[in-house]
């Protein structure tokens, strides 16, 4: 057989993870360094006569090999790339070369991983001396110890020994994690050592590098980060637990014991070229009996002290609580296809070595991929009865005694049914409905249907037997995660104590809107809150509600994620201010009128506005047809501008409105909460001229959607405004009716000014006409009449001035009498010429304020 490089065109040399020399990838059986000096690479050399020169590990100088050096051959150590050119003469040519190792510029270690692959981070220092602490236990064997580990039929075998006198450290953290820069350095090249200060290397062994993806909880960027494995050397040259201890901490008593004055160890990270902090330490604990686990601390394998000898094969259940003796159908847990599953241990330094061993038959039919701790099962192999099949893990388990103790344990797994997991339907933001028997919605479960193939809806249809549905409010946990709240109760009768759940208001319906009896007929989920949805739950919150279909195992085969708000309508939708009163702002002016509310005060009627008027059609809205009424009450302090300390004091109030068959009804305003449909703002019994132009507030004082659902008081503060009360007549016109102010009359009139000549409207020049001199059909006929008072049926007109002018007589229109006009017949006192003069015109109203009007009279001869 050829000796290495004698054929070859170069030589590529490395170091392996023992540091043992590799030419081109193949073991020499030459090492590095010196024993006990592994910290310091001593680089090999082609010799004079054409043959590599390695290190003697016993006297640490270059020795001949039997390896024929290439002529052009490489060796990578302490980050140089050393290249040795063979010239034709026999002499040599060396280059020296910078690797990635040689580019590295800082190096620090953040944390570590455990065996689940849990990051831990090195964010504290450790309280006594200043380090990163992690804990490991030392452990040292008196005598030999052999085991094997086997699938049931024995056709794959794992064994192993520890021999006596031997140590080892088994370690809580199972890969170190550390930050290197430059960010695009590749530490996978690069080998690594553990080193104390006098460049002894800790009895730890590292891997090599891979990239850590993971998120740290540092403030440093996640950019160059990288995972290096850990595992304990074993050692066969300490002579007793003492001594593997002493590799540790500072033993100035020289007991193996770590007294208060001692100190833990500091260790750096070394690399061919770099150096990190001298910044770890290991702690070291007793050991401790391990219980191993499986996923999550729910599924613990069988306790450590419950271990009964029977080959060291435990038999594990799902509920804990099996023995040796469950039947195998009965010993099992299930798992999702794909899901990585993690075999892990309370007390990880009490552990030495650890296997996953699957039969191969299974390992091939069910897709079984292992690494480390971890498997997953990632084909379906019977669909039919899903069977479990084993899987053994083993471990061995050091104990304080330098004992150790193999155990295996056999975990029957059964892969779930999942066919379409995670599918979320499109949100619904519901706002709860006034008619209590449409307060409720349905989502098609179409997406959930259109995300399996072909082949899994059949499956699916085939195998779904049972449904249950879990209703969650979204991150209002103390931790941030999901609530549920399918328990709690509905509103019920007081708001808190219904006898039905949030849950109950779910179900599951075909596609003709009827309750499913079977799983596979599922064509929507329906939300029927019915109007008890509960008040301790917040509209402001996001909810969701999470339909699990299942086999007759229960495993989940589907599910469905429904989304959804839950609100009511803004309290603006009820109080939509009239233009005419509000005219786009907070500010109302109203104009009084009695209709059938009239209220003596004295011989005036009290100011007073029905509120219901300045809204669109407020009490509709209120209570819809076939609707639950909403509770919406307004109030008022009474002081003008809502100014308590107004000198006016309270002089308004809201008073409900009461028909009865007695007209007037008489009202008492008060400062209570008034229902909004039937409330009227009014001045107090003899302050209608205090209250006359004035502005009050009126506030909601209560407001409660179909009479559960409180609106905030942000809510209702929103909706404050202020009504401004006038008179109507008042504020109307009284003109000639071209709009002047001069009528003319000649002697064919006979001195009448007849209605015709006149214009007299409500409000402004855009208000309603009214007549003044009305028949009493007329009257009858218009509300705006009951606004005036009358004297004896009729207005007040006067001369402005009775030396020029004479009012006659005031004759109100005569029904039934053709032609006939009502008018006011006026007189020239000197009637030889053309007569000018000016009479006034009066409207009184019923609220004590009256328009006054003067008119110029032009009379012709």
């Amino acid at each position: 057989m050829a000796k290495k490089g004698e054929k070859g065109d170069g030589n590529k040399l490395t170091i392996d993870k023992d540091g043992q020399w590799l030419i081109d990838d193949e073991p020499t059986g030459w090492y590095c360094a010196k024993k006990g000096e592994t910290a310091t690479v001593i680089v090999p050399e082609v010799g004079a006569d054409g043959y590599w020169y390695f290190v003697n590990k016993e006297t640490g100088k270059l020795e001949k090999s039997t390896y024929k050096a290439a002529p052009v051959s490489a060796v990578e150590a302490d980050g140089i790339c050393t290249l040795t050119v063979v010239n034709p003469d026999g002499t040599t040519t060396v280059v020296k070369l910078p690797t990635t190792a040689a580019s590295i510029t800082e190096l620090e270690i953040v944390g570590y991983l455990n065996a689940e692959g849990v990051f831990t981070a090195f964010s504290d220092k450790g309280s006594a001396d200043n380090k990163y602490e992690m804990n490991s236990s030392a452990f040292w064997q008196q005598q030999k110890y052999e085991w094997e580990w086997k699938d049931k039929d024995g056709s794959q075998k794992i064994s192993g020994s520890i021999a006596e006198k031997t140590a080892l450290v088994s370690l809580e953290g199972a890969s170190l994690v550390v930050r290197v820069a430059p960010a695009s350095a590749d530490l996978s090249t690069v080998s690594m050592n553990l080193i104390n200060s006098q460049l002894k290397e800790a009895p730890i062994a590292l891997g090599a590098a891979t990239a850590y993806k993971g998120l740290v909880a540092r403030d440093a960027s996640a950019n160059g980060l990288w995972s290096v494995p850990m595992s304990s050397e074993v050692l066969s040259s300490v002579g007793s637990l003492k001594a593997l201890k002493q590799n540790f901490f500072i033993d100035k008593n020289d007991n193996g014991i770590k007294d208060s004055d001692e100190k833990n160890i500091a260790f750096a990270l070394k690399t061919p070229s770099f150096l990190s902090n001298y910044n770890l330490a290991f702690n070291n604990i007793e050991l401790k009996a391990a219980n191993a686990f499986i996923n999550d601390k729910d599924h613990a394998l069988v306790a450590d002290a419950n271990l009964i000898q029977k080959g060291n094969t435990i038999y594990y259940t799902g509920e804990n609580i099996g023995t040796n003796n469950d039947s195998e159908d009965k010993s099992y847990i299930s798992v999702k296809q794909g899901a990585i599953n993690t075999f892990y241990f309370d007390v990880p330094t009490s552990i030495y070595k650890s296997q996953i061993i699957v039969d191969e038959f299974e390992k091939q039919n069910w897709g079984v991929e292992i690494e480390g701790n971890t498997f997953t099962v990632n084909k379906y192999f019977d669909k039919a009865t899903i069977p479990s099949f084993p899987v053994y893990f083993n471990y061995i388990e050091l104990v304080n005694d330098g004992s150790v103790k193999s155990v295996t344990q056999t975990v029957y797994i059964r892969l779930e049914r999942s066919i379409s997991a995670g599918v979320t339907l499109d949100a619904k933001a519901w706002t709860i409905n006034a008619v209590k028997n449409k307060d409720n919605f349905t989502a098609p479960l179409k997406k959930m249907y259109d995300a399996m193939s072909a082949e899994e809806l059949i499956n699916w249809k085939e195998f779904v037997k049972n449904y249950d549905y879990e209703v969650y409010q979204v991150g209002t946990n103390a931790d941030g995660s999901d609530k549920k709240i399918s328990d709690y109760k509905q509103y019920g009768t007081n708001g808190k104590n219904g006898s039905n759940k949030i849950k109950d208001m779910v179900s599951l319906v075909k596609s003709n809107g009827e309750n499913i009896t079977n799983a596979v007929d599922a064509a929507s989920i329906k939300v029927n809150l019915n109007q008890e949805w509960p008040t301790n739950l917040a509209f402001d919150k996001e909810y969701y509600v999470l339909v699990s279909f299942k086999d007759s195992k229960g495993d989940v085969l589907s599910t469905a994620k429904l989304p959804f708000t839950v609100g009511i309508p803004a309290l603006s939708t009820f109080l939509v201010k009239q233009q005419g009163v509000f005219n786009g702002t907070n500010d109302g002016t109203a104009y009084i009128f009695s209709q059938a509310y009239n209220v003596k005060d004295n011989d005036v009627i009290a100011m007073q506005y029905d509120l219901t008027y300045g809204f669109v059609k407020l009490a509709e809205k209120l209570q819809p047809k076939d609707a639950t009424a909403t509770t919406l009450k307004f109030k008022t302090n009474g002081y003008i501008n809502g100014d308590d300390k107004n000198a006016e004091g309270q002089i308004a109030g809201i008073a409900e409105m009461k028909i009865t068959s007695t007209t007037p009804v008489e009202l008492t305003p008060g400062y209570t909460a008034i229902d909004a449909s039937k409330a009227i703002l009014m001045a107090q019994k003899g302050k209608n001229g205090k209250v006359y132009g004035q502005k009050f507030v009126i506030e909601v004082a209560e407001a409660k959607y179909v009479g559960k659902y409180a609106y905030s008081n942000d809510d209702k503060k929103a909706q404050k405004f202020t009504i401004t009360m006038k008179s109507p007549i008042k504020e109307g016109s009284i003109s000639a009716a071209d709009g002047s102010k001069t009528i003319s009359i000649d002697a064919t009139d006979q001195q009448k000014i007849v209605e015709s000549k006149f214009l007299a409207k409500t409000y402004s020049t855009a208000g309603t006409k009214y007549q003044l001199f009305p028949s009493d059909a007329t009257k009858n006929g218009s509300s705006i009449y009951s606004w005036i008072k009358y004297t004896d049926g009729k207005i007040t007109i006067t001369p402005k001035d009775d030396k020029v002018l004479k009012v006659k007589e005031i004759q109100n229109t005569t029904e039934g009498k053709e032609g006939f006009e009502g008018y006011v017949k006026v007189e020239p006192v000197n009637p030889a010429y053309d007569t000018t003069g000016d009479i006034t015109v009066t409207v009184n109203d019923v609220w004590g304020f009256s328009i006054s009007q003067d008119i110029t009279i032009n009379i012709k001869r």
